[in-house]
């Protein structure tokens, strides 16, 4: 697989590099938290008879965070879901590259809407300041994971953008390769005339 980082221009190359390399550690630290804290409420609860005091308030924000985070990750790694069979069946270059434009395109799309209502969100939540909704024990506003959508969605739509970027520069050369390194062609590492 062909890293997207590797098709941009070396600043932004490395810029996003950076940015994946900030997001991975955050996720496996969130991951590694999550695990550690339900062990320990298991711990408290079942063997010591005791409760770990609003565990569920300060993961609520990070399970946000977590989330979003690596939906970024899987959108920049173009490994998200899919139920997609006729990826599978093409293999006329020129119709995989005009279907992954059309594809990329809807996608940064439909993400540049969702960061614009996050927007709207935050701007609702920054607007309601004093009287900002909370969590009730911990008192954590809700601005915190709703942050969190923001940054993720951004995110989204950035590498979405950056993968049509890319798409657009290379064109039908850019999918010949992929589908060379993958044998998808029947004819991997040769040419195309």
């Amino acid at each position: 697989m062909i890293e997207l980082a590797d098709q941009l221009p070396p600043k932004l190359g490395q810029t996003v590099r950076r940015l994946i390399k900030i997001k991975s550690a955050f996720l496996m630290l969130s991951t590694f938290i999550l695990a550690l804290t339900f062990f320990m409420v298991v711990l408290l609860r079942y063997v010591l008879k005791t409760d770990l005091f609003a565990y569920e308030e300060w993961l609520m924000p990070m399970c946000f965070w977590l989330f979003f985070l690596g939906s970024a990750v899987g959108t920049y790694e173009d490994s998200q879901i899919k139920a997609d069979i006729l990826e599978s069946w093409l293999t006329n270059p020129t119709i995989v590259w005009w279907r992954k434009v059309i594809i990329t395109s809807v996608e940064l799309v439909v993400t540049c809407f969702l960061v614009y209502w996050a927007i709207l969100m935050l701007r609702d939540e920054i607007a309601s300041y004093p009287q900002w909704q909370t969590t009730i024990a911990l008192r954590i506003p809700f601005f915190v994971p709703r942050l969190g959508i923001f940054v993720g969605f951004s995110f989204m739509a950035f590498y979405s953008a950056l993968h049509l970027y890319v798409l657009l520069k290379f064109g039908t050369a850019g999918v010949i390769a992929q589908m060379d390194k993958s044998g998808i062609t029947g004819n991997p590492g040769k040419g195309h005339p």
